[in-house]
């Protein structure tokens, strides 16, 4: 049932003639008439009758008209959402994102593309753990923002770099001026984390020898801004992603130093997608706008050195781009 044939249905049921539908639709009469003859055929059934002054629906036809307006009314809505889809100012993105790289990764390119494209509509999940892996394995994002790296094998890593885990003081406290700490001097002091299982306190777990696997965090928070403002106010210090402190860093506000044990690379930003998945034009975009993102924080753009080694960007921290989108 040809959707054409079914708008020229409608158009003579509402013009009373074919003459006067055929005008619009720029075809004979006769043509007209002939496309709707066969939609009766094909259907077994009458839809108008036809009388020296025009044409009127039958109650049969009165159903298909109702029917074949109903179809009319989603298939253009379909174009329009297709048009949408297929624009690039406009879509729906949708993105999972560890609570770490928020503030400092995300927001601006978010709020960059916003200005940029204000149609375009932002979903934006703060995931822990898997969340992110799997929200993208059942398409449920469009891509992720995560320091855990995905083992999924359908999961693609399109840009990476080093994150490691650090210390972060106060400017007042003691240790401000210290470039490392080691595990044992920091859980004999009051400090703070993340909840066992995430990603960073999973890293920092690994290196406590034994004796000292006793020693728990005086206060557990999945927020980095409470972890923030537990070392802002100098109870003790806040063990996090140093990437969520690279603006206070800068400032002076709060300090990272290094964990003595604890590798450069023991997590990792990871900016991923799914590989059978055909990105909008919006999201593919946006997907492209944070790879250049990741470019910007390379180690030339981080905070400076201190000179006593607080703040110095981690070594080997290069950027890794393995997708088509860091090619364009």
């Amino acid at each position: 049932m040809p959707l054409e044939v079914l708008r020229y249905v409608v158009l003579v049921a509402e013009h009373g003639s074919s003459l006067a539908a055929s005008q619009i639709v720029n075809l004979t009469p006769s043509s007209l008439s002939r496309k709707i003859a066969l939609l009766e055929s094909e259907l077994g059934v009458v839809l108008f009758d036809r009388h020296s002054r025009g044409m009127r629906l039958t109650p049969t036809g009165h159903l298909v008209v109702e029917a074949a307006r109903q179809m009319l009314h989603r298939m253009d809505r379909l174009a329009a959402d297709i048009d949408e889809v297929e624009s690039e100012g406009h879509g729906t993105v949708r993105i999972h994102v560890s609570q770490s790289l928020v503030e400092r990764f995300l927001m601006p390119c978010l709020i960059r593309m916003a200005k940029s494209y204000p149609l375009m509509r932002t979903q934006l999940h703060i995931a822990a753990g898997r969340q992110a892996e799997r929200a993208l394995v059942h398409d449920l994002a469009d891509f992720a923002l995560v320091v855990t790296a995905p083992d999924h094998p359908d999961i693609e890593i399109v840009a990476e770099r080093p994150n490691r885990i650090v210390a972060v003081v106060g400017e007042s406290h003691p240790l401000a001026g210290a470039s490392s700490i080691n595990i044992a001097e920091l859980v004999a002091l009051p400090f703070a984390a993340m909840p066992p299982s995430y990603t960073s306190r999973v890293a920092f777990n690994s290196i406590v020898p034994n004796q000292h696997r006793d020693g728990q965090p005086h206060m557990t928070a999945n927020s980095i801004p409470a972890l923030k403002a537990y070392a802002r106010s100098g109870i003790g210090i806040a063990v996090m992603p140093e990437v969520a402190v690279w603006e206070e860093d800068r400032d002076g506000d709060l300090i990272p130093i290094a964990i003595s044990g604890l590798d450069d690379s023991s997590t990792r930003m990871c900016l991923c997608r799914r590989k059978s998945r055909t990105l909008g034009p919006a999201a593919e975009r946006f997907l492209t706008a944070l790879v250049a993102e990741f470019q910007l924080a390379s180690p030339s753009a981080m905070p400076p050195d201190r000179g006593n080694g607080a703040g110095r960007p981690s070594e080997g921290g290069r950027v890794t781009l393995k997708s088509r989108a860091a090619a364009e």
